[in-house]
């Protein structure tokens, strides 16, 4: 693996143990006992060592080649990896006087190189008592460290404070939620590290119900127009869910039993925050006018063009979520069906969820053109393991195809965003990729006539139950309210018993000069009035 690092992305709330390191920086164990000694601080005294993600992420940063910075009294920069170490002190050799300076030879505890320096006698003689003393040449400038212990600082403009007592029983949650996304993690870690901050870095064994309840009620303040850091009611909801689920597992762990067994219940917020954000139009969604127009004005000239147009049209035609549409693979389309496979073995999709989907009852251009690209691409030499809408530079034609060497999926959904942002300009809106799922969504309020053809929908989208497809896929804009609206002051609307008010009338079931009857006759002769008024116009 290279030494630069540089695509090596430690994440800050997380903690990783030696071993997490060694895999995720491709280094063995001494490396990273190396780094221990010069300067990574571990989240406690305990062995074995764990370390928080923000102190990983520090170190990381601060041994990054740069050529502004000063190297430090006994640090040397390695031209061969272009890292800044401490050398081992008995890999160290003097070489003679030049010009008032010495030379210091050493052995890079990266890659192994040589790396040289030249120093005053003072500092030579500094560097070469560290060596005879066995001595790390770290503590020649132990004044340049500015981390308290058991306190990081990311060193950004605005210092960020983070708190490590309870790195390592988040460590051993880490491994219980393995069975989770990885995003559902992070979500998840934000919201534990959110409520750490919160109480200072207090001990997770020491929470109290009067922790939990001040926190409580700070997120739900966060969500008025007036809180210092406000958040949305899904953020706020969804941080109080993940809290909930992690002091659950919490208290049944050694050592935290004594925790009253009640905490994770006042996390519970207020039923307010179970229900839909009133704003519709925070959550755009085109009609299917909009998606015709935005699929068919897309540009398609060259390759990459016409890859995207196909994504837009997949969006829509199976209601894909975007992450999905980046990871499907040539064999998950199959033409002749007209069948989207997700498999959750070997696409991404939400919650590990595997289906066949099938086109939804869209105007011919969406099918067309997403079968036009699949043909493109076979035509190019791509089997049914080549990804289905690949980078760019994959988009020629392959001379020797075999399975070893399959063309990979994208790892992010930038393209689609991309796609969605270009198709939706020249209709001077701004539509995401999760809104075709939403015009799929309200597109079921004009096609389906039945309760069973709802379902037999919902479960295409992939949606065990319809009413989640209402819940979070259905919008009536707000002029179409208002046609409604205008429809009822304009006609006499009968109540359902207002009808069968006339039918007894009519059936002479009701007696004569009682108020039900008086109220049917009115009603009957009042839409015979009607009728004969529209038999004269």
């Amino acid at each position: 693996m290279s030494r630069s690092y540089k695509n090596v992305r430690p994440k800050k709330h997380f903690v990783y143990a030696v071993d997490d390191l060694m895999t995720l920086y491709g280094v063995v164990r001494n490396t990273v006992s190396n780094w221990v000694k010069e300067g990574l601080k571990p989240s406690d005294g305990f062995t074995p060592y764990v370390f928080r993600g923000a102190e990983v992420k520090r170190f990381s940063d601060a041994r990054r080649p740069t050529n502004k910075a000063h190297l430090r009294k006994g640090e040397f920069k390695c031209f061969v990896c272009g890292y800044r170490m401490f050398p081992a002190p008995e890999s160290l050799s003097c070489g003679a006087t030049k010009g008032g300076l010495r030379g210091l030879w050493g052995a890079c505890s990266n890659c192994g190189g040589v790396v040289t320096k030249r120093v005053n006698e003072t500092d030579c003689d500094k560097i070469l008592k560290c060596a005879d003393t066995n001595t790390s040449l770290a503590s020649l400038d132990e004044g340049y460290e500015v981390i308290p212990a058991g306190i990081g600082n990311d060193r950004q403009p605005k210092a960020e404070i983070w708190y490590v007592v309870n790195d390592r029983i988040l460590y051993e949650w880490l491994h219980f939620a393995g069975r989770w996304d990885d995003k559902t993690i992070s979500a998840k870690l934000a919201a534990i590290r959110q409520f750490e901050d919160f109480c200072d870095g207090k001990a997770f064994a020491k929470v109290t119900i009067a922790d939990v309840v001040a926190f409580r009620e700070h997120l739900k303040s966060s969500v008025d127009a007036s809180a210092k850091e406000q958040f949305s009611i899904s953020t706020v909801r969804h941080r109080a869910s993940h809290l909930k689920s992690f002091f659950e597992w919490l208290v049944e762990q050694k050592g935290y039993r004594g925790l009253n067994k009640t905490l994770p219940r006042y996390f519970e917020l207020p039923k307010k925050f179970d229900a839909v954000a009133l704003a519709p139009n925070k959550r755009p969604a085109p009609t299917l006018e909009e998606a015709v127009e935005m699929v068919g004005g897309m540009p398609c000239r060259t390759s990459k063009e016409r890859r995207d147009q196909a994504m837009m049209a997949i969006a829509f035609v199976a209601a894909l979520r975007a992450d999905t549409i980046t990871s499907l693979k040539i064999g998950h389309l199959e033409v002749s069906a007209k069948i989207v496979v997700q498999d959750a073995k070997s696409s991404r999709t939400k919650n590990g969820k595997s289906l066949r989907i099938n086109f939804f009852p869209l105007p011919a251009i969406f099918a067309r053109v997403v079968c036009d690209w699949k043909t493109e691409l076979l035509a190019l030499g791509f089997e049914a393991e080549d990804a289905l809408f690949p980078d760019e530079k994959h988009l020629v034609k392959r001379q020797f195809a075999s399975s070893a060497d399959n063309i990979p999926v994208m790892s992010s959904t930038h393209a689609v965003s991309a796609a969605f942002k270009t198709a939706s300009e020249p209709l001077r809106k701004r539509f995401p990729p999760h809104s075709a799922k939403r015009c799929i969504g309200n597109l079921s309020m004009k096609i389906c006539k039945s309760q069973e053809e709802m379902k037999a929908w919902s479960m295409n989208m992939g949606h065990e139950d319809e009413d989640v497809t209402l819940k979070y896929y259905k919008q009536i804009p707000d002029e179409r309210v208002f046609e409604i609206f205008d429809q009822f002051d304009a006609e006499n609307v009968d109540t359902v018993d207002d009808k069968d008010l006339m039918l007894l009338y009519h059936e002479h079931r009701l007696d004569r000069g009682t108020p039900e009857f008086e109220r049917a006759r009115r009603l009957v002769l009042e839409r015979q009035a009607k009728g004969n008024g529209a038999d004269e116009t």
